[in-house]
């Protein structure tokens, strides 16, 4: 059964606490199996059960809450390199980790590392020339601390500075080079040399090796560039005088049968002496330097993982302040009753609506941003303001299509809408005016009319003119107001959710009746774009 630990620093170094019992409870009391003294933390805030080889965090009804990679939860799964944290994100680091590669490394469960050990000892006491038994000690030794030492690292930052320190120290060259293979390209990540760590990439390196090394996919090795013909007549190794190369490509790791994929590269070089690495060194170094990347492995998807996490978590809240940019409490009047509903497709969408009461009417807006996502929720609340501002300001409807036309197009935002907004007023006249968007309907009974007067878009073409068109509800009667993504639904045989099925519901539906009418229509596909409706209803003068 495989062990586990919580991992932590304190100013006198760093510590353990392991998971070696069915339940290990924190807290603030000192009866808990694991005491943090923040006053965040709760006296009984959250216990580690284990369950065969799955441990599994609990929050226990805690003031502050259990965090997980930065997200608060109630009970959670741990994976090795999790950063779990107590009353508050600034609270003491605590990086649940798997049993520590030293521990595999003497139970034999990895298998690079198991072929290096038996090789030292076969080397040592095998057919050629005998090693004493102190130097064979020696070199498991120092894979035991390295191991030990790769593993204290959680961040990439940390595993790239234990490997060069590490194979600076194995070798005995002069400096040292970690690249990262993103987007294609082998990128500088963290450089290590006699005067410290190397934040820059030094133009000073072969790349002749690189390329070699990239190419084969295998490791290159250069002891003596001197007594080598290829490599001594590279530019960069006589400009630069490089005596020594050792480039080792980082591999992800994969199931069997798929081709290796290149993570990263590890280079090494010296331009004093050259190098001296037996047999056993080379494997010692190889060998590390895969453990090096699985662990860098884990890390980058780690990293990855948090980065989405952090986008999701960014994405919500985004969603909520586009949510609540919308009218949230509709106005209550003596002449006329409102709805409003709004269903992004996807986490946060591209429609808006707005109503406004003013001193001698309500003004109902309802707009649809051409694509979806972040960028178009960004041109909605733009959008949204100022067509919120300009109605306060008792601007007309045209001239409030002109200023949004204007704005799309000197901005270059590479948006256009489709809009309508309606003023009705106490009496019943209304005042609307639409620019590309799909026609309201005025309802009475199963009666149901469009409201021809049409604009251009806005967004398309600059300095183009829009006018306003009039109508006079009766008492009872109401308008509709919809984004396409009622009328383009489409179902599984491709048909839309048109203007026959809307007549069909519309006129005995309320919003959320149209609304399930719809979902159910293009079940079980997913909406493949917003719903927003507004219903506004004229009940008469008083």
């Amino acid at each position: 059964m495989q062990a586990a630990f919580l991992r932590y620093q304190e100013a006198d170094g760093t510590h353990k606490v392991e998971l070696d019992r069915p339940s290990t409870t924190l807290g603030r009391s000192s009866e808990q199996d694991f005491r943090l003294l923040d006053p965040l933390v709760s006296r009984q805030h959250a216990v580690i059960e284990r369950r065969n080889d799955v441990w599994v965090v609990v929050d226990k009804g805690s003031t502050h809450g259990t965090f997980l990679n930065s997200v608060r939860v109630q009970r959670a799964v741990l994976n090795s390199g999790d950063l779990l944290q107590l009353g508050s994100l600034n609270g003491q680091k605590l990086h649940f980790q798997l049993a520590p590669l030293e521990e595999t490394l003497l139970q034999g469960e990895s298998s690079g590392i198991r072929d290096l050990l038996g090789s030292i000892r076969e080397f040592a006491t095998g057919s050629g020339e005998p090693r004493p038994a102190a130097r064979e000690m020696e070199q498991l030794n120092w894979m035991l601390r390295a191991a030990r030492q790769l593993n204290e690292g959680v961040a990439i930052d940390e595993i790239l500075a234990a490997l060069l320190r590490l194979t600076l120290q194995l070798t005995g060259v002069e400096r040292g080079f970690v690249y990262l293979w993103r987007d294609g390209v082998m990128r500088f990540a963290q450089g290590l040399g006699a005067a410290g760590r190397i934040d820059e990439e030094d133009l000073t390196i072969s790349r002749g090796a690189i390329r070699k090394a990239i190419e084969s996919n295998s490791t290159f090795l250069v002891s003596d560039t001197l007594s080598d013909q290829v490599t001594s007549e590279w530019a960069s190794v006589m400009i630069n005088a490089i005596r020594s190369i050792y480039c080792i490509p980082l591999r992800k790791r994969v199931s069997a049968g798929e081709p290796a994929q290149l993570l990263g590269l590890l280079y090494l070089d010296s331009q004093l002496v050259p190098g001296s690495l037996t047999e056993i060194d080379q494997q010692l170094l190889e060998t590390i330097s895969s453990e090096a990347a699985a662990l860098l492995q884990n890390a980058l998807l780690a990293s990855a993982e948090q980065t989405a996490r952090k986008a999701r978590e960014e994405l919500v809240v985004a969603a909520r302040i586009h949510s609540g940019l919308m009218s949230t409490a509709l106005p209550v009047l003596s002449y006329a009753q409102i709805a409003a509903r709004t269903v992004p497709c996807n986490e946060i969408g591209g429609d808006f609506y707005d109503v406004i009461e003013l001193a001698d009417c309500v003004c109902a807006a309802i707009v649809d941003i051409s694509g979806k996502g972040v960028s178009a929720a960004i041109v909605a609340a733009t959008l949204q303001g100022i067509i919120h501002v300009q109605l306060l300001a008792g601007v007309g409807l045209a001239q409030i299509a002109a200023v949004v036309n204007q704005f799309l197009c000197t901005r270059n935002v590479g948006k256009y809408a489709t809009m309508v907004i309606v003023k009705l007023f106490t009496e019943g006249r209304i005042e609307y005016i639409n620019c590309g968007h799909i026609q309201p309907f005025a309802i009475l009974g199963t009666t149901m009319r469009r409201l021809p007067e049409s604009n251009l878009i806005v967004g398309l073409i600059e300095g183009a003119t829009y006018a306003a068109g009039q109508d006079v509800l009766q008492p009872g009667e109401r308008i509709l107001l919809m984004t396409d993504g009622i009328t383009e639904a489409e179902n599984s045989a491709g048909e839309l959710f048109d203007e026959r099925e809307l007549t069909a519901v519309a006129p005995t539906a309320n919003l959320e009746a149209l609304l399930e009418h719809v979902a159910r229509f293009h079940a079980p596909n997913p909406a493949q774009d917003d719903c927003t409706l507004i219903e506004i209803q004229y009940t008469g003068a008083t």
